[in-house]
C-alpha cells in the first residue's frame, strides 16, 4: 500500500478496504458527512468516509490506489441534502470512472428531511457531474419510503454501445445545456 494510502487509513479518516486483500472490491460506498457504515462479515465493499472538504482529495487518492481498472460493479454515494454544496465534488465520479466495469451502475442517494424534501434543482451539480464524468443518467427522482430523499442512477457505457446510441447522444447534450442555464 502506498504511503499516502497508509497515512489516510491509519488516521482512520476514510477508506476501508475489503476484508480479503487478494480480491479487489466490487462495490465502492462513499459516505459524505457524519455517517457510518459497517460491513457484516466478509464483504467486497470498499467504504469511504469523507467528513470534511479537506479530507476529500487525500481520501479519494488513497482509495483509488486500492482498486484496479474495470473491477467495480457498482458505486454508491450517500450524503445529506445539506452537504451537496460543501462535500459533493465531481472528483468522486472521475476518481473511480476507470475502475468501473462497462455497464456498472453509479447511484447517488441524497437524503432529505420530511419538512424539506430534496428538489430537482438541489441536485443539479450532481446530475451534471455524472454526465460530464462520462456516465449515462438512467433515472432520478424522489426515493420511495425515505423522508424526502432523491436518488440519481447512472451507468458507465459499454464499449461500442447500443445501435441507437447516436440518437440518444443529442438529447443528452440538450439536457446538459438546459441544466447549465
Amino acid at each position: 500500500m502506498s504511503k499516502t494510502a497508509e497515512s489516510v487509513l491509519s488516521n482512520n479518516t476514510s477508506a476501508v478496504a475489503p476484508d480479503d486483500d487478494d480480491s479487489p472490491p466490487s462495490t465502492v460506498l462513499v459516505l459524505l458527512g457524519p455517517m457510518e457504515f459497517e460491513t457484516a462479515g466478509k464483504a467486497d465493499i470498499m467504504s469511504i468516509k469523507i467528513r470534511t472538504p479537506d479530507e476529500r482529495g487525500p481520501t479519494l487518492e488513497a482509495a483509488a490506489k486500492m482498486v484496479k481498472e474495470e473491477t467495480l460493479q457498482a458505486m454508491h454515494v450517500i450524503l445529506k441534502s445539506s452537504s451537496v454544496s460543501s462535500l459533493y465534488d465531481e472528483t468522486i465520479v472521475s476518481t473511480f470512472f476507470e475502475a468501473l466495469t462497462p455497464g456498472a451502475e453509479t447511484t447517488v442517494h441524497v437524503l432529505g428531511t420530511p419538512d424539506m424534501p430534496v428538489q430537482p434543482a438541489d441536485v443539479n451539480s450532481i446530475r451534471v457531474s455524472l454526465l460530464m464524468g462520462g456516465l449515462r443518467l438512467e433515472s432520478e427522482g424522489l426515493t420511495e419510503g425515505e423522508e424526502g430523499g432523491w436518488t440519481l442512477t447512472a451507468r458507465k457505457p459499454k464499449p461500442g454501445g447500443d445501435s441507437d446510441d447516436e440518437e440518444d447522444e443529442e438529447p443528452k447534450k440538450e439536457e446538459l445545456e438546459s441544466i447549465a442555464e
